[in-house]
């Protein structure tokens, strides 16, 4: 189950330093996955910051609306002061600033910050809520720019346990283990498999265009393992799960799976999730990179599957079943890759009532997906 949070639930998390609200539309819940506590506490990012003046200016970015704080946050921006740039861009999009660039100068203003997982994240929403603009060609050329500066690092390094078998090629060439931080024990062989079996489950079609990709499975312990300074940031007070305690997250192309959940309080792990729950998240984020290149979820004929199979969901399932009967696009993304997950192998708590609920959904997907 890959989550990413439904739009009523993101509008009241944080995303910056106090950004409750305001999240622009279509960003999701199920492991974009939560915009859960305060603050994205993903991926970490190193000295962004000299990089990206002059990528955002290469690119001509236009000005956000003329507000005073995006001026005065604009004004420390040009100062280097970005602790205090993005107070006022964050006060600028409280203030009802919806325009692409605020969010851009902020993330550029958490890499001069250090605080990368939050910079990541802030290029994520431009990327994805501002698709075919200026900013989110910025957004993506500051995250390549990050991968290219950090070169393996960024990438989690393989372990022992899980180098390239002789002959491996594409996606599963690309599959890379974090090595464990704070005394973890390292990932099981068990999951490496799991995630291996997932990727040869693929239907060839589908396998070459990922394997033609930069698209790579990052298997780690937990986030905190992945990038150790998001743990300053992780709320663990409220009600919500944070995103140590999620299963996931993709970056771009980067699907990133958690192998065990963090015990709140504690930099201790809890016990490791089974395999073919692993096989199913593989199997979801791969669908949904496929799908940001194919735009499986958006064509009319699945919804029209989709929404017949919606309707005939009795009320007294609603409340198990609500991510996947959403009404924006999200309903019928998070419906086809928790079905493609476990299409070709993977199990979790949803499978079968999906299975159930869905079944024209699901004969759409195989046959469009040439899954047997």
């Amino acid at each position: 189950m890959v989550n990413f949070v439904s739009p009523d639930v993101a509008a009241r998390q944080d995303l910056f330093v106090t950004l409750d609200g305001h999240l622009p539309g279509g960003y999701n819940s199920r492991i974009l996955d939560s915009f859960v506590g305060k603050g994205p506490q993903l991926k970490s990012i190193q000295r962004l910051c000299v990089l990206l003046p002059a990528v955002c200016a290469a690119i001509a970015i236009p000005a956000a609306a003329a507000d005073a704080e995006f001026t005065a946050g604009m004004k420390d921006y040009n100062a280097k002061n970005f602790k205090g740039a993005a107070e006022h861009f964050d006060k600028s999009i409280k203030g009802g600033n919806k325009a692409a660039d605020v969010w851009l100068y902020s993330g550029n203003c958490f890499s001069g910050m250090g605080q990368y997982q939050r910079a990541l994240q802030t290029y994520e929403v431009v990327i994805k809520s501002f698709k075919g603009t200026q900013e989110a060609a910025a957004a993506e050329k500051s995250i390549d720019a990050v991968h290219k500066r950090l070169g393996p690092t960024s990438a989690g390094a393989i372990t022992g346990g899980a180098p390239a078998a002789a002959g491996d090629t594409g996606l599963m060439a690309r599959i890379v283990v974090t090595p464990p931080q704070f005394g973890h024990k390292p990932v099981l062989p068990s999951t490496i498999a799991a995630a291996r079996e997932a990727v040869a489950a693929l239907p060839a079609p589908l396998r070459k265009m990922l394997d033609d990709s930069d698209a790579r499975v990052i298997l780690s312990p937990n986030l905190i393992d992945r990038w150790p300074e998001s743990i300053k940031d992780l709320p663990e007070t409220g009600p919500e799960l944070n995103l140590a305690e999620l299963p996931g997250r993709i970056y771009g192309k980067d699907m990133c799976i958690y192998e065990r959940a963090k015990v709140r309080g504690s930099n201790a792990l809890k016990e490791a999730r089974p395999p073919k729950f692993t096989r199913l998240q593989v199997g979801n984020m791969c669908f949904q990179v496929l799908d940001d290149m194919m735009t499986i979820s958006k064509d009319p004929a699945l919804r029209k599957e989709w929404e017949a199979d919606k309707k005939g969901i009795p009320e007294s399932m609603a409340p198990k079943l609500w991510t996947f009967m959403k009404e924006d696009d999200w309903g019928p993304r998070e419906t086809c890759s928790e079905l493609f997950g476990a299409m070709i192998g993977g199990y979790d708590e949803n499978t079968d009532n999906l299975y159930r609920y869905f079944p024209h959904t699901k004969r759409w997907l195989a046959a469009r997906l040439g899954v047997k």
